[in-house]
């Protein structure tokens, strides 16, 4: 812990662990470092039987189920478990325990600059590679088990419902081309997911 010492005061703790502000910084770091959960490039991954989703397809879906707060939805599921997983009391308790050891080789003076410890402490943290890990251990108790049970199948029925309502625009309007063959919502959906 770090000591406080002021002229003529006894001392005491500059910050009790845990309580350091943390802003978006090594969490968001971590996560841009790992890359979208599904693949690094970003883009869905090639689809079983050779199939691929047309990229505009799965944009418009994709922005589909953001205008029907599904993401957000998903996002508030997993947020209400955190907590509760002990991936994440381990992680918060090593981190807790690093910043007390990090700030008991302190000693507060008034010429101390909080933002530059804070800053290196984050630096410290992220450079230990235990969020990373902590993180992606997170993910496996967290979201994983909702990804077929819970995800899945709100998203196949919502592409389900997208594809209808596109095929029924698609009849409803005058067509002078033959009509392409209807696109496989299985294979849509899987070239959705790696998005969640």
């Amino acid at each position: 812990m770090l000591n406080v010492t002021s002229p003529g005061a006894s001392p005491r703790p500059l910050a009790a662990p845990g309580r350091l502000r943390q802003g978006p910084g090594p969490h968001t770091q971590a996560r841009a470092a790992r890359g979208p959960r599904g693949g690094g490039s970003g883009q869905p991954p090639p689809l079983p039987g050779g199939g691929a989703a047309e990229p505009e397809l799965v944009s418009m879906i994709v922005n589909h189920l953001k205008s029907q707060g599904l993401f957000d939805q998903f996002r508030r599921d997993c947020l209400a478990d955190v907590d509760t997983k002990p991936a994440y009391q381990n992680l918060r308790q090593r981190v807790d325990n690093f910043v007390s050891n990090h700030l008991a080789t302190h000693t507060w003076s008034p010429h101390l600059n909080k933002n530059q410890l804070r800053n290196n402490i984050r630096q410290q943290v992220l450079k230990s590679g235990m969020l990373e890990s902590g993180i992606d251990r997170i993910i496996s108790q967290v979201v994983d088990p909702k990804i077929n049970h819970t995800f899945r199948p709100q998203v196949e029925k919502a592409v389900h419902e997208f594809l209808a309502t596109l095929n029924h625009k698609e009849e409803a309007g005058p067509s002078t081309a033959p009509s392409e063959e209807k696109t496989d919502t299985s294979v849509t959906v899987q070239g959705i997911l790696p998005f969640l």
